[in-house]
Parts: structure tokens; C-alpha cells; sequence
């Protein structure tokens, strides 16, 4: 079977976007704005906090990895939404080394 057979799911990739100038140096609120929409994924989630060394990268405590085909754009506090649940992205790992697969390390923000 291909690794694109295995993903089950679909969800939304957010990045945050900067509102308009306020007048007086700063900026409106931010807001989140689709980056990709029905994005092909598979959820695993992790039994207990675990320890990630990414190289150069910092290391995180995952609660979920999310798997999906390579798209590039995506960085390390971006959001995705998943069945009514948002969860933040903490690192992103390309580990087929050949920008085919990604693994994203997620933590649970919300549930709506």
C-alpha cells in the first residue's frame, strides 16, 4: 500500500495574517486564514508526552503527529483544524529527506 493510501482524514492547514495598519504604528487584530483546505492526513496520537530532538530544532512534547503529503509553506506555529479541533504545529519534520513526506508534531489547543 502507498503512503498516500494511508491517509484516512482530511483537515485545514491556518497560517495568521496580519490585519491592516491601525493609524498610530501598529497593527489591527490578526486573524487565521486557510493556507490549504481538505488537506489529505493521517492522525496518530501519542500515549504520553514524549521527547523530540530535531537536530538544530528545539524540542517539543507532542500530544498527536500529523502525516501528510510534502507542501511547502508550512511552519512551526501554524494551526491546523481537525473535526472541530485546532491544534498548533511545533515542529515540522521532512523525513523522507526528498520533499515527499511530512511529519508535523501537534499540540491541542481547543475544542469546539
Amino acid at each position: 500500500m502507498s503512503f498516500e493510501g494511508l491517509l484516512d482524514s482530511t483537515c485545514k492547514i491556518m497560517q495568521e495574517t496580519l490585519g491592516a495598519a491601525d493609524g498610530i504604528g501598529g497593527y489591527a487584530a490578526s486573524s487565521w486564514g486557510v493556507l490549504y483546505p481538505r488537506v489529505a492526513c493521517r492522525f496518530e496520537s501519542l500515549p504520553k508526552m514524549e521527547e523530540i530532538l530535531g537536530y538544530d530544532k528545539k524540542t517539543t512534547y507532542p500530544d498527536y503527529y500529523l502525516y501528510l503529503v510534502y507542501r511547502s509553506g508550512i511552519k512551526e506555529g501554524m494551526r491546523i483544524y481537525y473535526k472541530g479541533r485546532q491544534f498548533e504545529i511545533k515542529l515540522d519534520e521532512n523525513w523522507s529527506e526528498q520533499d515527499k513526506y511530512q511529519q508535523l508534531s501537534l499540540t491541542e489547543l481547543a475544542r469546539q
